[in-house]
């Protein structure tokens, strides 16, 4: 047995870097074992070439003004001073756009349903229903309070009101009950993709908590891009005694009579602890770390019934094109209506399309999806200007993203074992990369004219990529789907029947995204500790001590403080940074 510790957290994810900067700062000695080369799971930043950076799963975060949950938090670890927020454009931080049509999503309701109201003329009675239902059902939820407990949603949905009965339903239900047209519930639709969704998916509540984080708080992108989140979390964590460890993986979690003692790397070590914080994919905690045979039976009946969401594929883009004086806005772009002449054809579009049902061949599915699939375009040189290091004078970084289904076999990467990277050769998943991608250019095309014929770099990131390097079910990122079973007082706390494990993420209660990570990480360190350190900090403690916190000056790299820990080399290669978007 090697050295022990308080606790132990599996993961550098947003989930469990925020758990382990919460108990560090408290005083708990803490362990964060990662098992890439850099911290953020998910949520890091990688480079090429030396001079494109690109962002791979923090995009914007809503309600980052002055008392917002997540500002709250960062202050009481004592990091207020190091992450600034960047407001995108409140008069339009997503624009959903296709032939014929712009629709600004703004900062506040009335801004929001005039945007609507002038959009979509002659639905004004279904759409002032839509914006009551969402807004109701938005306001009545706490997203840090109100998933911490059965009672929290209880009290969310009693003030709810009249939206309470759409809560639990499928998104779909509520635009369907408004009386809106095939076209306008599409348009209302693609924001779904936002949360790894679809309206036949996704309950209204989880979709009310997104428009309320946005449209009544605002949306807003860290300075320095995402990587100084993770960043600030390991400067906590260090600043307090704790100890952080890159390409560690953990194997198994060690049980003794039926508690947590530790867990096991790769390799043999063993590491103890009472105390274990799964950041990991929440599936694979107890089907591989864990071990299904050791669950309670209630559990392991419940973990065979999850379901993960939809994977998101990433294309990333440097492009000789200076978005400098274009919007700073989110685009969801619709390339046609051809799915939206009725409710059957927009369902035949989920099953078919993002379902990839009815297809055996990848790339016939591949053509299918390149011309009907909406997606998601933002530039992250954009949001932030001031990043140098995100993309040469006079160009630009831009990331499309979207939805897709998990089927190897329509991906070409059927049959090989992910972990070895073999099915990158396959010729069937070559050819399918090429024409999602260059269905991507054409997305790109629609929010940022000239920009696809200006390409420098480009490159996808598929479901197996995700597998491969984060170790995600079916590559999703956004944990378990959010359809009715799995939301809300349905969805994992942060408490297991196992003595001792916890678990964090996207997974959780607290939903997916940014902020929900990094809220149940202080969730799970406050059940750890007997504390709730939510009321603590929004009430103005400051766990942490900022005396403690290095500084960081003017030319500081959080990519670089990310990598190689628990090694003697702490230099950056740069190019070496992307490997997770490699195939």
């Amino acid at each position: 047995m090697g050295e022990r510790f308080d606790a132990i957290v599996i993961g550098s994810g947003l989930g469990g870097s925020s758990a382990a900067a919460h108990l560090a700062a408290v005083g708990q000695r803490v362990l964060l074992l990662e098992r890439y080369s850099v911290l953020g799971g998910s949520s890091h930043v990688f480079r090429r070439q030396g001079k494109w950076e690109f962002d791979c799963g923090v995009h914007y975060v809503g309600d980052c003004g002055p008392g917002g949950q997540v500002p709250t938090l960062m202050r009481g670890l004592g990091l207020d001073d190091r992450i600034e927020w960047l407001p995108l454009d409140p008069s339009g931080f997503d624009t959903i756009i296709g032939p014929g049509l712009e629709l600004r999503t703004p900062v506040g309701w009335d801004n929001y349903l005039a945007n609507l109201l002038a959009t979509f003329p002659g639905e004004e009675r279904g759409l002032r229903r839509f914006v009551s239902v969402i807004r109701k059902l938005g306001e009545s939820v706490d997203r840090s309070r109100t998933p911490a407990s059965n009672l929290g949603f209880a009290k969310a949905m009693a003030a709810a009101g009249t939206a309470a009965p759409f809560a639990m339903t499928p998104y779909i239900s509520l635009l369907v009950a408004c009386g809106l047209k095939p076209a306008t519930i599409m348009a209302l639709s693609v924001q779904c993709g936002a949360l790894a969704s679809t309206p036949l998916s996704v309950t209204t509540a989880m979709q009310a908590g997104f428009f309320g984080n946005y449209v009544g708080g605002g949306a807003y992108y860290p300075k320095g891009g995402g990587q100084m989140l993770v960043a600030g979390f390991a400067e906590v964590i260090r600043g307090h005694g704790g100890t952080i460890r890159t390409n560690a993986k953990v194997e198994r979690i060690l049980l003794e009579n039926g508690k947590v003692s530790g867990v096991e790397l790769a390799g043999g070590e063993r590491i103890t602890a009472p105390v274990v914080v799964s950041g990991a994919d929440i599936i694979r905690t107890y089907t591989d770390l864990v071990g299904l045979r050791n669950l309670p039976f209630a559990q392991l009946q419940r973990v065979k019934r999850w379901r993960m969401s939809h994977p998101l594929i990433n294309g990333f883009f440097g492009i000789d094109l200076d978005l400098s004086t274009a919007p700073n806005s989110n685009y969801f772009a619709i390339p046609t209506w051809d799915d939206a002449g009725s409710l059957w054809s927009l369902q035949r579009l989920s099953s078919a399309v993002v379902g990839g049902r009815g297809h055996a061949d990848g790339a016939a599915w591949a053509r299918e999806f390149a011309k009907r699939q909406p997606m998601f375009v933002q530039s992250s040189s954009r949001r932030d200007p001031s990043n140098r290091r995100a993309a040469p004078d006079g160009h630009a970084t831009v990331e499309v993203q979207t939805i897709t289904p998990y089927d190897p076999k329509l991906w070409g990467f059927g049959g090989y074992d992910v972990a070895t990277g073999e099915y990158r050769a396959d010729r069937t998943y070559r050819e399918v990369k090429k024409i999602v991608l260059d269905a991507m250019l054409e997305r790109m095309e629609q929010a940022f004219p000239g920009s696809s014929s200006k390409v420098r770099w480009s490159e996808l990131a598929t479901p197996a990529t995700q597998e491969r390097f984060v170790g995600n079910s079916g590559g999703a990122p956004f944990g378990l789907a959010m359809g009715p079973s799995q939301s809300g007082p349905f969805r994992p706390g942060v408490r297991t029947p196992i003595p001792g494990l916890f678990t964090v993420g996207t997974s959780t209660r607290w939903g997916p995204g940014t902020e929900g990570a990094m809220l149940s990480g202080q969730h799970a360190a406050g059940a750890i500790l007997g504390r709730d350190l939510a009321r603590e900090t929004h009430e103005g403690a400051v766990l942490a001590d900022p005396s403690r916190l290095t500084p960081w000056g003017s030319d500081f790299d959080p990519l670089a403080f990310s990598r190689g820990y628990g090694s003697k080399d702490h230099t950056v290669d740069e190019d070496a940074q992307a490997a997770p978007m490699l195939g």
